[in-house]
């Protein structure tokens, strides 16, 4: 055996010493059922890992967080740990029966099988450790929560704490938050904590709560801050109808745009433009594209260069008329003001073609081939239409 083979084995022998020296949580993957076995065996709580083989924050708690050697000490002393991919074996059917909505996910149990705290989520070390110990800290614990919740459902203070602790979980909490602004009077709403439990717990448009909300935004901003107001009802809109634009549901977008529009926000209107558009250029209704844009593009969008790029675009290729050519020209125009770019000099370009404008046009194509030439832009567009331009007419 030569020197160089010795060596390169001496090499290997080391870093597989360091490797298995490596502190990290032990983890079975033998199936939840074993490792509650064991837990009453030995008396101790269990830890769930609930993760994907494609998940990075799942990787990076393995990689980084778990054989941090303060991590392991603390999770291997005092929990028994279970691992489980939810996308194999047993993972599947507990993934619905869990409710597990992201990863990872980490279930803490008792030593009888009773879920007591939830979290999602990366951690850092330090924080994942007082996650565990939060987990065995009874009055931060999902049973002791609910229990005080159930004793006063009208305590804001309790439902707050509990909602806080469902959310953080992944749990649902509008049967909780429900229960409890159903002991709410429309004065008692008006209230900072109770802002706090709306904001967390509130999405359905047509609940008592969310319409009084809607109907007192001057009220709650005055209590929070504007900004979380706007932030809220943003996020609402987006969830209400994002998903019905992405999957061009033309049936219950109308209605559910609806809802959406009673917020009255110049930011909630803008956002139901946007999706309006989004819905008219996906089934091809230009008439009412156009008609919406003429009405509201320079409210909405007037300091947004991308969307009059884009708006303008659509009226050059499906628009023909030539007012609201005109109009789209204004709208590119606008954009080059805000930022001189490549493509909207062609847009301009092209629209001026279309009114045969071609003094204009052609003017509009040069200041794109320049800028390709300044910046070392690939321009053959530019010099096309530039061509195009200077033929004679046949």
């Amino acid at each position: 055996m030569t020197k160089a083979i010795k060596y390169a084995l001496f090499l290997i022998l080391v870093n597989l010493q360091f490797a298995f020296s490596q502190p990290a949580i032990k983890f079975s993957e033998t199936g939840l059922q074993a490792g509650f076995t064991k837990a009453k065996a030995e008396n101790k709580p269990l830890l769930l890992m609930c993760y994907t083989s494609w998940c990075p924050h799942c990787k990076h708690m393995k990689s980084a967080v778990f054989t941090e050697s303060s991590v392991a000490d603390f999770y291997n002393s005092t929990f028994v740990c279970v691992a489980q991919d939810m996308e194999k074996g047993d993972g599947i059917k507990l993934k619905d029966s869990l409710k597990i909505a992201s990863f990872p996910t980490f279930i803490f149990y008792d030593s009888n099988g009773n879920t007591i705290y939830r979290v999602e989520g990366e951690f850092k070390p330090a924080a994942f450790i007082d996650e565990g110990k939060s987990a065995l800290t009874r009055k931060k614990q999902l049973p002791f929560l609910k229990q005080a919740f159930d004793n006063d459902v009208s305590n804001s203070t309790n439902c707050y704490t509990y909602v806080r602790a469902l959310k953080k979980g992944g749990l649902d909490v509008s049967t909780v938050v429900n229960q409890y602004f159903a002991t709410q009077s429309d004065k008692q709403l008006l209230s900072e904590v109770n802002w706090r439990i709306f904001a967390n717990g509130v999405s359905d448009f047509n609940s008592r709560t969310m319409q009084f909300v809607i109907h007192h935004q001057r009220e709650f901003s005055d209590i929070t801050s504007p900004e979380r107001v706007k932030r809220k009802l943003d996020y609402e809109v987006k969830a209400l109808l994002n998903p019905l634009v992405e999957t061009v549901d033309t049936i219950d977008y109308p209605i559910k745009r609806k809802l959406a529009a009673q917020i009255h926000s110049f930011s909630t209107d803008s956002l139901i433009f946007t999706y309006d558009l989004s819905m008219y250029e996906s089934t091809n209704k230009w008439e009412a594209y156009k008609e919406t844009c003429l009405l509201s593009a320079e409210t909405f969008v007037w300091k947004n260069r991308t969307q009059l790029n884009d708006i303008s675009s659509n009226f050059l290729t499906h628009i023909p008329d030539k007012k609201a050519l005109e109009q789209a020209e204004q709208w590119a125009q606008r954009s080059l003001a805000l930022d001189p770019e490549y493509d909207t000099y062609l847009i301009c370009a092209r629209i001026y073609q279309k009114l045969n404008n071609s003094q204009d046009a052609i003017k509009m194509a040069k200041k794109a081939k320049d800028l390709s030439v300044k910046f070392g832009w690939e321009g053959t567009e530019s010099e096309k239409l530039l061509k195009e331009l200077n033929s004679p007419v046949q």
